[in-house]
């Protein structure tokens, strides 16, 4: 007996193509399923001859899910991979994954029919391989390509919420859509492009298959101004209209685009290149780009909300260190520096742009967990104790709390608790060590030192620059990351790091206080 699975989150197509299935022999054994999940222990415990699956199901995508049981060593049955529409993409992965058969809905059962006879025809001693399998037209055969059809679109209006999630940045919600777009009209090019008012232009920011063309270009290089200005809700050109342009360098006469919004402003265009569907678009193609472009528009408005409320509490959060700081005249400005270091020693490192600006937030937040120190301990005239310490040392985990509730600071968080971790794991307050320390954490806990050293503090003046190489030095693998390190030495030998002029904020007129007169240790970790 043939054991063969079905894989089928629509009921009304899986109970066809189950009918189909037995028709090729009366010695197969059919399994239906509606979910990947109910798929998985059914996979496990049974020798499967063949299987029939969906690539698009309601709880995940079918390649995915088979790569995922690959690299636990399972090994695929002979399977046929059903589709609306497959990317270049989907077939490669299809055929690392080793699946042979695909077919694209819609299509007729003697193609699947024949498909399954060759694909275990080394399991049924009645047919032969490649041999056609001959059945008479059912009047159910013709509702077969509606039938199809309707479960494409509900399955491109249920990926349309599960694979646009909010929590994505703005790149990669736009490149949902334009993939979910490109499957609507059966197109294998196009892009979305934002609008930049001031300069004029298109610039992408998702494209499939336009390898070779600029990244921007001039909105007058395109036919899209009506689209742009409101003037169009929809551009469509057929292959005999006249020579039009939807982006140059890409020689093409046949393609859709529509308009995409921000509140009901044009912000940009979705471009959809050589499209399979028929030129003018069925209303129902027309509703179905409606709708992604109205899911589109939801959650860019949720980003740029979500994005104004991050930046908003951001700058609450560095007003309040300024505020904090400003009670200190030694500690003035302390942050601000930090993190123009912190971002200096992160662009020499490699990272890119926007990296740099968050480990530049991070800097000017290292400290806001003083907040909650005591100021008898914080505003102290003086080296602490070691029960002050103690408590001083507690910063880094209340900064940690303060932002424990804002899902925008993650990153941020690890620097604000881990600026004062060793590399040798005898920091605090986690005690981690070399690589466990966030990477973040490491280079604005050398900024901190640095700036520690070359400044003023009440109980001395601020060291020599020769000092601070010395010390950097020194305790580069013990303290510091020797990779930061590395780089800090750069900086201050090209001058990016300067102490404080000693006259300029000498806090007793000339005269130094009795405790900076007292041998200083000289271990970096005691700058508080």
């Amino acid at each position: 007996m043939l054991q063969l699975l079905i894989i089928e989150d629509q009921p009304a197509v899986r109970e066809v193509v189950a009918e189909i299935a037995s028709e090729l022999n009366e010695h197969i054994e059919i399994t239906q399923v509606g979910s990947l999940k109910e798929a998985r222990p059914l996979l496990r415990s049974c020798q499967w001859n063949g299987l029939i699956t969906d690539m698009s199901l309601g709880d995940g995508n079918a390649l995915e899910f088979f790569a995922s049981l690959a690299e636990d060593g399972f090994v695929l049955p002979a399977t046929i991979l059903m589709s609306g529409f497959l990317t270049s993409a989907r077939m490669a992965q299809a055929l690392e994954l080793g699946i042979e058969h695909v077919l694209s809905k819609p299509f007729a059962p003697n193609v699947l029919l024949d498909c399954l006879s060759k694909m275990l025809c080394a399991d049924s001693p009645d047919k032969m391989p490649g041999e056609k399998v001959k059945r008479p037209e059912r009047s159910s055969d013709r509702l077969l390509p509606e039938m199809f059809e309707m479960d494409r679109r509900l399955g491109l209006v249920y990926r349309m919420f599960d694979e646009m999630p909010a929590e994505r940045d703005v790149s990669e919600v736009c490149a949902s859509a334009l993939n979910l777009a490109m499957e609507v009209v059966h197109a294998h090019t196009g892009y979305l492009a934002l609008f930049e008012r001031k300069h004029n232009k298109l610039v992408l920011v998702a494209s499939e298959g336009m390898e070779n063309v600029g990244a921007s270009c001039d909105l007058g290089e395109t036919v899209f101004r009506p689209l742009i200005f409101g003037e169009e809700e929809l551009h469509q050109t057929a292959r005999d209209s006249a020579k039009q342009v939807c982006w140059p360098g890409i020689d093409e006469n046949r393609f859709v685009a529509v308009p995409v919004r921000l509140q009901g402003i044009t912000m940009g265009v979705l471009c959809l290149i050589q499209p399979g569907s028929e030129i003018p678009l069925k209303s129902e193609t027309r509703q179905m780009l409606g709708l992604l472009v109205k899911k589109l528009d939801t959650l860019l408005d949720n980003r740029a909300v979500h994005a104004a409320l991050a930046a908003n509490m951001r700058d609450t959060l560095i007003a309040l260190v300024r505020s904090l700081e400003a009670r200190d005249r030694y500690t003035r400005d302390h942050s601000a520096r930090v993190g123009a270091l912190s971002a200096i020693f992160a662009a020499d490192l490699g990272l890119d742009q926007d990296h740099v600006d968050l480990i530049r937030t991070g800097g000017l937040l290292h400290d806001i967990g003083k907040c909650g120190i005591p100021d008898a301990v914080l505003l102290k005239p003086g080296r602490y104790t070691d029960h002050e310490f103690a408590i001083m040392k507690a910063h880094p985990a209340i900064g940690d709390n303060i932002l424990a509730n804002m899902d925008t600071m993650v990153r941020e968080r690890l620097m604000l608790r881990h600026h004062h971790e060793r590399f040798d794991g005898f920091g605090y307050p986690d005690k981690l060590a070399g690589e466990h320390i966030p990477f973040d954490a490491r280079i604005v806990c050398v900024a901190d030192a640095i700036d520690a050293m070359t400044t003023h503090r009440v109980y001395r003046m601020a060291r020599p620059l020769s000092f601070c190489l010395e010390q950097l030095k020194n305790n580069s693998g013990t303290q510091f990351d020797p990779q930061v390190i590395e780089v800090a030495i750069a900086a201050i030998e090209r001058g990016e790091v300067r102490t404080q002029a000693e006259e300029k904020n000498n806090p007793s007129n000339g005269v130094m206080p009795l405790s900076a007169l007292i041998s200083v240790k000289t271990e970096v970790r005691n700058y508080a």
